[in-house]
């Protein structure tokens, strides 16, 4: 995947794909042994752009909440196919910029998970994830998520400072997430923005219930009793995504 062309990423702005030794990530990120074991998810961990006031023009931002001087493009490259939440995460924990993964796997997926860092309010100088944002494993030329990857290239994104750039890229992030749920990439006026995101944050939600349900159902060892209340449950819990699903789309074509 050539993600510099992909997301147009201006030529001042790349870093020539440094690679990144596992190593440093781990003598560097303050990772639990179990964190250190998720490394062996991917290959090669390369820089492949920087974005800053120097090199995009871009204002740093400073204040109680947040210091973000830079936003940082790495490309993973994972060893098989599967998911990377664990991995994503724990990549995220290590550097102290907002951090935007790109992940390709074997069979031509691909993957991109948005981090956005605020001060600790516990130990200064600290910084802490606030929110982080992922477009599972995908086909890119499938046109919903092309519509996604035309949405956070470099000159689609806010170039007001760069706390605004990387929240544009979470929020999008976080639409691209819902793809599987409603089949499209959601769009929707301005002023129905707050809603879509709500609505996303409550799909995102049930999904997650409905994963915790059918794992349990699923469990050998659940009683017959036991198997009945969970379906019951399960059904109900996706009747409600597909409300959330229903309302999404309702709002993006109202």
């Amino acid at each position: 995947m050539d993600w510099i062309a992909t997301l147009n990423l201006p030529n001042a702005t790349l870093a020539g794909g440094k690679p990144i030794p596992k190593t440093v990530l781990i003598a560097q990120g303050g990772l639990t042994k179990t964190e250190e074991k998720l490394l062996k998810q991917y290959s090669r961990l390369t820089h492949i752009a920087t974005i800053q006031r120097a090199t995009a023009r871009i204002a740093p931002v400073l204040n109680s909440e947040y210091e973000i001087g830079s936003v940082i493009y790495l490309r993973c490259e994972l060893v098989k196919s599967g998911g990377f939440g664990e991995l994503a995460s724990a990549l995220h924990k290590v550097f102290p910029n907002p951090i935007v993964l790109l992940f390709e796997e074997p069979g031509g997926k691909v993957g991109v998970s948005v981090s956005l860092k605020r001060k600790s309010h516990a130990e200064k100088g600290a910084v802490v994830v606030e929110r982080i944002e992922s477009a599972r494993l995908f086909d890119p030329s499938q046109q919903a998520f092309a519509d996604y990857l035309e949405d956070i290239r470099h000159g689609a994104l806010p170039q007001s400072d760069l706390l605004a750039y990387v929240c544009a890229l979470c929020d999008r992030t976080a639409k691209a997430a819902a793809i599987a749920s409603i089949g499209e990439y959601p769009h929707c006026k301005d002023a129905d923005t707050a809603q879509l995101m709500a609505l996303l944050v409550h799909l995102r939600d049930t999904q997650s219930e409905i994963n915790v349900l059918q794992s349990q159902y699923r469990d050998k060892e659940a009683t017959l009793a036991e198997s009945s209340r969970l379906r019951m449950a399960l059904k109900r819990k996706e009747r409600e995504h597909d409300r959330f699903a229903t309302e999404i789309k309702e709002l993006c074509h109202g």
